[in-house]
C-alpha cells in the first residue's frame, strides 16, 4: 500500500535554455512561446501546478506533488529538446559550436523536494527551501567563462535525503545519456508518450505511421523511462 505524501514537502523545478542567445529573436520568441503553452497545459493537468519564465531563457515550476515532478521535469525537456533548428534558427554572428550544444542538450533541469514557505501564483511569489535548492544546482552548473560551455549532466535532483538524492542522480544520469543522442523526432514521439497518448494516437498526431511511432520509442529507449517514472512516482518525499 502507497504512503500518504509528508504534506509539508513540494516540489520545484528550475531550468535553463542552453546557448538560448544563438538562436533569432523570433525562433526564440517562439520557443518561449511554446514554453508558456506548456506551462499552461501543466497547470491544467497538474493540481496546484504552476510555472513561470523568467530573464527569457530560465523556467521555474511549483508543482504541489512532488511524485509528478520527475515527469513534468521530462515533459520540459523533451518539448525543447524537439524544437526544431534549422539554418533559419541561428543569429547571424551564431556559433556553430553553441548552436550544437542547444540542439545536443536543450536545457538544464534541477528538481528540488522540500518545505515551501510561500508558493502563491496571483502574486507569482515562490519562497522555501525547494526554490532556494533547484536554483542552486542550476547556478552551479552556469560556467563564468563565456568562451566555452562544458556540459556534463543536464538532469539533477536535490532533497535532504542524501541517500535518496544519491538513488534518483544516478537514473538521471542514465537518462541524460538518452537524451544526449536522441533525435528531435524521438524527442517528440517521447513527449507524447509522456502525455499519456498511445502509439496509433500519436502516429495520428505526427502523420506518420504506427510503427515508426514505435521503432522512436524504442530506439530512444521508452520501457526504461516508464519504468523510472513508475518508481519515481511511488515515492513517499
Amino acid at each position: 500500500m502507497q504512503k500518504k505524501i509528508k504534506s509539508m514537502n513540494k516540489a520545484t523545478i528550475s531550468a535553463d535554455i542552453v546557448s538560448s542567445t544563438e538562436l533569432t529573436p523570433s525562433a526564440l520568441s517562439q520557443l518561449q512561446g511554446e514554453i508558456k503553452t506548456f506551462l499552461k497545459q501543466v497547470g491544467n493537468d497538474y493540481k496546484g501546478t504552476w510555472g513561470r519564465l523568467s530573464k527569457g531563457d530560465s523556467v521555474e515550476i511549483y508543482i504541489d506533488r512532488p511524485q509528478d515532478s520527475l515527469r513534468i521535469a521530462l515533459l520540459l525537456k523533451t518539448l525543447i529538446k524537439k524544437f526544431k533548428v534549422d539554418t533559419e534558427c541561428a543569429g547571424q554572428d551564431a556559433d556553430r559550436k553553441r548552436l550544437e550544444m542547444f540542439k545536443t542538450y536543450g536545457v538544464r533541469i534541477a528538481i528540488a523536494v522540500g518545505e515551501m514557505r510561500v508558493a502563491n501564483k496571483r502574486t507569482n511569489m515562490l519562497d522555501g527551501e525547494a526554490i532556494y535548492a533547484s536554483g542552486r544546482a542550476i547556478e552551479n552548473q552556469r560556467t563564468s567563462n563565456k568562451s566555452k560551455i562544458v556540459i556534463k549532466n543536464t538532469l539533477f535532483f536535490e532533497s535532504s535525503d542524501a541517500i535518496l538524492s544519491q538513488q534518483i542522480n544516478a537514473y538521471l544520469g542514465f537518462l541524460d545519456v538518452l537524451f544526449k543522442r536522441a533525435t528531435e523526432r524521438q524527442c517528440e514521439v517521447v513527449y507524447y508518450r509522456l502525455l499519456g497518448k498511445s502509439e496509433n494516437e500519436i502516429a495520428e498526431q505526427l502523420k506518420i505511421n504506427q510503427s515508426v511511432v514505435n521503432q522512436h520509442s524504442t530506439t530512444f529507449g521508452w520501457n526504461a523511462v516508464e519504468q523510472l517514472l513508475k518508481y519515481y512516482e511511488q515515492i513517499d518525499f
